[in-house]
This record gives structure tokens, sequence and C-alpha cells, in this order.
């Protein structure tokens, strides 16, 4: 993390896991921030955000806020877009008026799959499944259209710490149920929180975009299987086709992200996700 403490930032989205990975790693380099949720700031009104960044004046905004119910979307489509496209519009417009650096994030669920399990590149075309995915997608597009000077990180399966993830779902899932359905055929990256903000403030001075994901890909069933045989819980999974939810959005069969040139441009190291996850079990965060 290079000179960050000289710098001033704005974490939008401030109550998610996402943003509290920022906070940790801010908070360590003794940076000048503020992180705020939706009731201090919501990026979908531009007079309000415009209004914070005129009297904070930050050198960066981090945009962590986001709409991430892929299937209340289906149904909801107008906030979906509100939150995931007029929101990162807004940040794009007031980082080019007031001169600051602005950084978001998208998702795997840009992609709509492939059947040979080769991980999705940034210039592969991208083709959204559902409503989540189109919104995030012209959200995405918009922001750099605006200003290409400004960050956009493609990422996918977020944990961190916090509730809004597969791992604790699934640790309350064993308490209540006898046997567990899991997806067999569902395939991403499981990505850590931590990896994404440390790697992030180490390349503020980027523009463009660029996936950001640990190496490999792992069903959501194996994945289930990964973290219980880790922290030595005993269950019962059932791999199952995604199809017998019968969800309101589809999701991609294989969506796994290749993130190597971004770790290539920039001379950075990363590991399998099977690490990360390791690490992040070990010093239990999700608790």
């Amino acid at each position: 993390m290079k000179n960050i403490s000289k710098a001033k930032f704005i974490i939008t989205g401030g109550a998610g896991q996402l943003a509290r990975a920022f906070c940790k790693m801010l908070d360590r380099a003794n940076a000048d921030y503020i992180a705020l949720d939706i009731d201090k700031l919501d990026i979908t009104n531009i007079d309000a955000l415009s209004k914070v960044c005129k009297e904070y004046k930050p050198d960066f905004l981090i945009n962590c806020a986001a709409y991430n119910n892929v299937d209340a979307a289906e149904s909801d489509f107008e906030t979906a877009m509100k939150v995931n496209f007029t929101g990162p519009k807004n940040i794009a417009t007031v980082s080019v008026e007031l001169k600051f650096k602005a950084i978001h994030f998208s998702t795997d669920y840009v992609f709509g799959g492939r059947e040979q399990y080769i991980p999705f590149r940034e210039q592969d075309e991208t083709s959204p499944l559902n409503k989540y995915g189109i919104s995030k997608l012209k959200g995405e597009q918009i922001f750099l259209e605006i200003s290409p000077k400004n960050l956009v990180f493609r990422v996918s399966w977020l944990y961190g710490e916090g509730h809004q993830n597969f791992i604790y779902k699934l640790l309350q899932w064993i308490e209540t149920r006898n046997e567990i359905l899991i997806a067999n055929d569902e395939i991403s990256v499981p990505t850590s929180t931590y990896f994404v903000a440390k790697n992030v403030l180490e390349v503020l001075n980027a523009n463009g975009l660029f996936h950001l994901v640990p190496d490999g890909y792992v069903s959501r069933y194996d994945y289930a299987k990964f973290v219980l045989n880790k922290l030595k819980k005993d269950a019962q999974l059932k791999p199952v086709s995604a199809e017998y939810f019968k969800l309101p959005a589809r999701r991609p069969n294989f969506s796994a992200m290749d993130s190597s040139l971004f770790f290539n441009l920039f001379s950075l190291e990363k590991k399998h996700w099977s690490e990360y996850l390791e690490e992040f079990l070990v010093e239990r965060k999700f608790e």
C-alpha cells in the first residue's frame, strides 16, 4: 500500500463486508477516511453525493455500495438499476467534476457461462443471464465511459466479516437442517474481501477494468464441503443441479474469471482460492 496514509478516502456502502475490509486496511495504514452507509450517503442522490464530496474533498472514493439480491432484482429491476447503474453514474460524474479518483466493483455475473471450463478474461464477450447481471454490466460501462481514468474490478463469490455471504448462510443451514442441498453445477471463484481490499489499495493510480480473483475455481457444492471440513463441522450435504431450486434468476453454470492481466501487469502475488479461504476460516472471521 503505497503512501495511502497521505490520501483521503470516502467509502460508500460502509456497513457491508467489502467496506469493512477496506476500513481495516486503511486503519492499519493510519489513513484519513470516512465510511458512509446509505443512511448517511445515498449514491443514487447526486446532490447529496456532491455535497459530501465537496465537504470532505477525497482523493479517492471506493464504491462498496451495491444492490446484490440476485433473485429480487428479477422483480425489482428498477431498484437494482438505481443502485447499480445510476449510483456509479453519479459517482463517476462527481469524480470528474471534483477531480478525484473513483473505484467501483462489478461481478462475474456479467458473463453467461460456457461449456468449456476456461476462465473469462476482461476482453471476453459479456452476456448476463439475469437482471442483476444486466444492472452491474450497465453500471461498470457507464462508470468508465464517463471517466476512463477510474477503476472497475470484477469480483466473484465475495466472503468476509459479516452475514452477507455463502459461508455464514451455510453455517446457519447446518444448525437447522438435516440435509443441505447445494448446487454442484455452479462454478466460480470464492474471493476474500481482504484479498480485494489489499490489492486495490496497491494500484490506486491505475485505470480501466480488471478481474480481481484468486487462482482456481470450484463448484458451490465443493466450496461448501471445503468450509465444513476445515471447520470440522458434521453435516449431510447433497449435490443437486441449480435448476432444482427453481430460483427466479438464472445463474451461469461457469463464471470463473482469469485475473492474470492484473497480477502480471502490477507484479503482485496471488494464491489459490483455497489458501485465502483457509486463512479466513482459521482466523474465524466469519463469526
